[in-house]
C-alpha cells in the first residue's frame, strides 16, 4: 500500500494548487486541537472548577489524545488520493 506521492490537483494556474500534504496538515491540526480540548473539557467538568482541578493524569489524557488524533487524521487524509476534477 503506497503513499500518493503527486502534489499538484490541478494544472489550472488560477488555482492555489493545495496538495495533499497540505489537506493532511490541516486536518491533523484540526483534529489534534479537537481532541485536546474536548479532553480537557471532560477533565474540567464544571463550571466553577478551573483548571487547578486538573490533575497530571488528565493532562496526560489530554495531550495523548491530541497525539493520536494529531497522527491518525495525518495519515488517514495523506492515504486517501484525491480525486479528479
Amino acid at each position: 500500500m503506497g503513499v500518493p506521492t503527486a502534489t499538484p490537483q490541478s494544472a489550472d494556474p488560477g488555482r492555489s494548487g493545495r496538495t495533499t500534504a497540505a489537506k493532511a496538515w490541516a486536518a491533523a491540526a484540526y483534529s489534534a486541537v479537537l481532541a485536546f480540548l474536548s479532553s480537557l473539557l471532560t477533565a474540567v467538568g464544571g463550571a466553577q472548577t478551573g483548571f487547578d482541578s486538573v490533575t497530571d493524569g488528565q493532562w496526560l489524557t489530554a495531550v495523548i489524545a491530541a497525539l493520536a488524533a494529531f497522527g491518525g487524521a495525518a495519515g488517514l487524509t495523506y492515504w486517501v488520493p484525491n480525486s479528479p476534477r
